[in-house]
């Protein structure tokens, strides 16, 4: 079974949840912390691809499959979409024909000139559509998404597909390679509409590989032409926010009333949403990565999505305006959409109660919709939970709120006394045992610590003399030996108390009291600590500051005890 065109490389995903929050149509299922794509909700846009911080998120490589077909001895032609020049800008842009020539390519062309051809087609009288087809991600949007517009589309093949029928009724014997920074053109090339047009969709990143792995360099090789199979016009600022306008001759800008163009997850969905707008322009030219095609996900350059715009300009505007070529009749250029609604199971009111309460939130106060998790807000992520789609563990502060609580009764319940002091030495948080032992309670809380205790270990670590400091001391007839150390980062220091008023002194007493402390912290820790140490690397300072606290009670004693 052949691979989904986008997909998770599960060694790498780290949970961020970063792909959640960035899928448009919220097409990633976590399960076990890990992210996957459902194909049949993915739209191919490959917003996952480029914002996936750890490359989890791979397009489906068909490298081998182009190199299959040049070993084959069949002659091949490669159609390069426009966007090349963003990549391989300036004088590379010269070079590109003469390495992909190298790599074997028998003929080398632009897509640009497919562009053109349904230009002309797509703002003809006799289309009636409104919305233009050029982005495949766009059309697949609207068949899952948004069926009832379906009719609104311009029934006008893509330049991918115009100019790979271009080059085929030219060369019918010929193989088509399609090398653009798309996605979702994988996909458009398997529709049984086009089946036999397109034989392999490289992306960008794809032929980089391929240039490295034949260890060919552009700057070594020489310029050369693009071969000439049809007119190209302006169609090589096609991958540009309002380059179809601009292709066909129409004046756009953000007067006119009449024509609309808009790029960006966000904003195209929030223009299809709408019906009624729709119909007020007679032309809507939308992309689905903002800025254009120039920011599609096969596209890895360090330049930004402005940069790649003016290297697109600058190489249209010295490039040869290639005119009519071809003598052959008009190729097919009409297509169709089928309606492939995703249908999401209904849930109701009792259902995301049912979750808030597991997560906590049944009291609006706790209702962020903070994001976190990747949906805009609390009753989407019980909707997705309910779905099978999330885990209520995604809630960043509802974990954050267990780990506390966790961290916190390790604390509460430590046999030893523990208190929390802030930079001038005031007490801000005691545990049950330190306030037995020094026979107090929480009224205390703002006060010095030196109103219970000796404090001369937490003045001279205030000092920032030391940062750990250990003692035997008296204090309302009992003996206790203490272990105080500084939190820095936080401005706060630490203080853990045993009681030793029953332990009879001799030359071993410290190595009994450390063991003894050490006992009690393994046993109350055993089944606890864990879960704070898997939480706190992402849960912040208050959680990985108790697991401190209570990690403390055996680190600082280990070595001694387990020498003896």
């Amino acid at each position: 079974m052949r691979q989904n065109t986008i997909y998770t490389v599960t060694a790498n995903c780290q949970d961020c949840y970063r792909c959640v929050r960035a899928c448009p149509v919220k097409a990633i299922k976590v399960s076990g912390g890990q992210a996957q794509i459902r194909d049949e909700l993915c739209i191919k846009c490959g917003t996952c691809v480029r914002e996936c911080p750890q490359s989890a998120k791979v397009i489906r490589s068909s490298l081998d499959e182009a190199k299959t077909l040049i070993a084959s001895g069949k002659k091949v032609a490669v159609s390069v979409a426009p966007s090349f020049a963003a990549l391989f800008s300036g004088k590379l842009a010269g070079r590109i024909p003469s390495a992909l020539r190298q790599l074997g390519f028998g003929m080398v062309f632009e897509t640009a000139e497919g562009a053109s051809y349904i230009t002309g087609k797509s703002f003809s009288a006799d289309e009636k559509g409104t919305i233009c087809t050029a982005c495949p991600a766009v059309v697949t949007y609207i068949e899952k998404y948004r069926p009832e517009i379906l009719d609104l589309l311009i029934r006008v093949v893509s330049p991918m597909i115009a100019h790979g029928r271009m080059i085929k009724e030219e060369w019918p014997e010929a193989a088509v390679v399609f090398v653009g920074p798309c996605a979702a053109k994988k996909e458009e090339a398997e529709r049984p509409e086009n089946a036999g047009v397109i034989d392999v969709v490289l992306t960008f990143t794809e032929l980089q590989k391929w240039l490295d792995d034949e260890n060919i360099h552009l700057e070594n090789c020489s310029e050369s032409d693009f071969e000439n199979l049809g007119e190209i016009g302006d169609s090589r600022l096609f991958p540009l926010e309002g380059g179809m306008f601009k292709t066909g001759g129409i004046h756009s800008d953000v007067t006119d009333v009449d024509v609309l163009h808009v790029s960006g997850a966000e904003d195209v969905m929030d223009l299809l949403d709408s019906r009624s707008t729709l119909l007020r322009y007679n032309k809507i030219e939308p992309l689905f990565c903002k800025g254009g095609c120039v920011n599609g996900p096969g596209f890895e350059s360090e330049k930004n999505v402005y940069e790649r715009r003016l290297d697109i300009i600058e190489y249209a505007g010295r490039a040869v305006r290639k005119e009519k070529n071809r003598k052959a009749g008009e190729i097919v250029f009409a297509t169709g959409f089928a309606e492939d609604m995703v249908s999401e199971e209904e849930v109701s009111e009792e259902q995301i109660y049912k979750v808030f309460e597991r997560t906590g939130k049944t009291d609006p106060k706790f209702q962020l919709d903070c994001g976190a998790c990747g949906y805009k807000s609390c009753v989407e992520n019980a909707k997705a939970v309910v779905r099978g789609m999330a885990e209520p563990e995604m809630c960043i502060p509802y974990m954050r709120r267990l780990a506390q609580q966790r961290s916190d009764r390790i604390i509460e319940t430590s046999p030893n006394g523990v208190v929390v002091l802030n930079s001038e030495l005031c007490i801000i948080k005691m545990n049950p045992a330190f306030q037995k032992m020094f026979m107090c309670n929480n009224s205390i809380l703002g006060r010095r610590i030196s109103y219970l205790i000796n404090a001369d270990g937490f003045g001279k670590m205030l000092t920032g003399a030391i940062d750990q400091y250990e003692s035997i001391q008296v204090k309302y007839g009992i003996k206790y030996h203490e272990i105080l150390y500084a939190l820095r980062d936080e401005e706060q220091f630490v203080g853990i108390f045993s009681d030793i008023s029953r332990i009879k002194f001799d030359d071993g007493q410290l190595d009994v009291i450390k063991a003894q402390t050490v006992a009690h912290a393994r046993e109350f820790l055993e089944h606890q600590v864990k879960f704070a140490q898997e939480m706190a690397h992402y849960l912040g300072k208050s959680t990985a500051q108790s697991e401190e606290i209570a990690q403390r009670l055996i680190d600082l004693y280990k070595n001694d005890t387990d020498a003896n």
